[in-house]
C-alpha cells in the first residue's frame, strides 16, 4: 500500500487520532487486507468502537476505545458470526421479514439539517419536513418515529480493495422501539444523498457477516 493509500484510509477511518499507537499498528497491518471497516455502536451504556481488518485466511478484531483496547483473531465463520452479534449487541433472528419496504431518498444536506432538528420539533413536524423532500408520507412518518425516539445508533465505515486503491462507503444504523433504519451515505464530498430503508439489527448483522466473510 503506497502512501497516499495510507493517509486516504487514516483520514476516512481514524479522522483526528493518527497519532495513537493502535491506529499507527492497524495502518501498518492494513497493507495485507482485502477490506477494512471501522464499526461503532451505541445502546444506552453499552458501546463499541472496533476495526475489523479481512485478510486472506482470517479477520483481525481490535479495540479502539481507551478503556478496552482488545484485540482478536477470527478464523472460522462461527467465529465471525457470534462477533457480529455480540458487538451489535443483538440475537439472531429466527426468521427473516416478508415484507419489504420502499427506500428513502433524500439529499445529505437536508437529512442532516432535519435530524439536528429531531430532539426540538414535534414528531409532526419532523415526519412532514422528512414527507416534503422524500415524497413518501407513511415512510416517512415511520422514519421520523425512530428520529424522535432514538435508542440506538451505530456506523460502519467500509473499505474495499478496488484495484491499486480503495472503494469507500457509509452506512449508518439508527433505532427505536418501533423499528430500526439503515442509511447509506454517497460517496459525494458535496451535494451527496442518503438512502434510507428498514432494517432489523439482526438483518444488519447478518448483512455485516456476509460482508466480512465474502
Amino acid at each position: 500500500m503506497n502512501k497516499q493509500d495510507c493517509i486516504c484510509l487514516a483520514q476516512y477511518l481514524f479522522p483526528g487520532e493518527t497519532q495513537r499507537r493502535v491506529v499507527a499498528e492497524l495502518l501498518h497491518t492494513a497493507s495485507g487486507s482485502k477490506r477494512i471497516c471501522r464499526m461503532k455502536f451505541n445502546e444506552r451504556e453499552y458501546m463499541q468502537d472496533v476495526c475489523l481488518q479481512v485478510h486472506k485466511d482470517k479477520i483481525l478484531l481490535t479495540g479502539l476505545t481507551e478503556a478496552d483496547d482488545f484485540a482478536y483473531k477470527l478464523e472460522e465463520p462461527a467465529e465471525v458470526k457470534r462477533a457480529c452479534y455480540y458487538l451489535f449487541n443483538c440475537f439472531e433472528c429466527e426468521q427473516p421479514r416478508n415484507q419489504s419496504s420502499p427506500a428513502l431518498f433524500l439529499s445529505r444536506r437536508s437529512y442532516e439539517a432535519i435530524h439536528e432538528k429531531a430532539g426540538t420539533w414535534t414528531l409532526c413536524v419532523l415526519a412532514a419536513s422528512l414527507e416534503a423532500e422524500t415524497g413518501d408520507p407513511d415512510s416517512s412518518a415511520e422514519l421520523a418515529k425512530v428520529l424522535k425516539n432514538q435508542t440506538a445508533s451505530g456506523e460502519l465505515r467500509l473499505c474495499a480493495r478496488n484495484g491499486e486503491g480503495w472503494s469507500l462507503q457509509k452506512i449508518s444504523y439508527i433505532e427505536a422501539s418501533s423499528g430500526g433504519w439503515l442509511l447509506r451515505t454517497s460517496s459525494e464530498q458535496e451535494d451527496g444523498y442518503i438512502i434510507a430503508f428498514p432494517l432489523t439489527r439482526a438483518e444488519l448483522c447478518h448483512a455485516f457477516e456476509e460482508w466480512l466473510l465474502y
